[in-house]
């Protein structure tokens, strides 16, 4: 079992400094107004207390680490990526703006595979942890044991910063393509995985009662993902029936990450995420 330093460690990680440090009103700590924050934008993620209220949207938004380090251990579902903003509908009793067209960054991506039962989930564990390094390429962050199963992240190096451009999200369509080529490999090698869920949704927290692998050192560079991504997809050539164009990135995209390799990535076609590859 890890200790509550390295599990507030994995999750800050996951976060990349999206969250403020400090409160911005009520905060406990005397030094909260003279801290410096980073240039980054600062954004909001939503953590619920169960599974039912995760699925009732009944949950809480956090803009800071010390908010998330006073709830998390009583929470059991996050978004791991982090949204522009968060609020509650008129009687507070949800949630409201955790869609993807209003996501700030993209954080990690999430592999959620789940069993029958816990029973299978320990009976599969070595095979699970077997097959989720992706291609000998792409080792996982840290790993999560759910009620029934797992939940594998694979944490960036650096975050995919969303803009809009032209009425599109470009980055958000790469990553969603990047997230659908991981699962399938892994769908491949081991039975349980959920290809339909949210790319980038509502997943397990890391918690000292659910983290079985931590490594901070295994981060996923983002430009070596979406090269793999690109010679994935290839392996199965498929016509473009779509008309689709290639979307350009913006400048402060262009700049993160190697525009060819986006603009490629983002050729492939929604037919081409529903094959089997290999």
């Amino acid at each position: 079992m890890y200790d509550l330093k390295t599990v507030q460690t994995a999750q800050k990680l996951v976060l990349h400094d999206s969250l403020h440090t400090y409160k911005v009103k009520n905060s406990r700590s005397n030094i909260a107004g003279q801290v410096m924050e980073t240039p980054t934008k600062k954004g909001a993620i939503a953590l619920f207390s169960s599974k039912d209220s995760m699925q009732k949207a009944h949950g809480v938004v956090v803009t800071s680490f010390e908010a998330l380090d006073a709830i998390a251990d009583r929470m059991t579902h996050w978004t791991p990526n982090t949204f522009n903003w968060l609020g509650y509908t008129q009687n507070r009793s949800s949630v409201r703006g955790h869609r993807e067209n209003n996501l700030a960054q993209i954080n990690s991506l999430v592999v959620d595979i789940d069993f029958a039962d816990a029973q299978e989930r320990n009976a599969r564990e070595q095979e699970v942890l077997g097959a989720v390094t992706v291609a000998d390429l792409f080792i996982p962050t840290m790993i999560l044991r759910t009620t029934k199963g797992f939940h594998i992240y694979y944490v960036f190096d650096q975050p995919m910063f969303l803009r809009k451009t032209s009425g599109q999200f470009p980055v958000l369509k790469a990553a969603q393509k990047m997230s659908s080529f991981v699962r399938q490999w892994i769908q491949k090698r081991v039975a349980g995985v959920d290809v339909g869920c949210n790319n980038f949704g509502i997943f397990r927290i890391p918690r000292q009662d659910n983290l079985i692998f931590f490594d901070a050192k295994m981060l996923i560079q983002v430009s070596a993902l979406m090269k793999w991504s690109q010679y994935y997809a290839a392996q199965v050539p498929v016509t473009d029936q779509t008309g689709d164009q290639v979307t350009s990135l913006s400048p402060n995209e262009g700049r993160q990450v190697d525009q060819a390799w986006f603009k490629a990535l983002l050729k492939v076609t929604t037919r081409q995420l529903s094959q089997g590859m290999v």
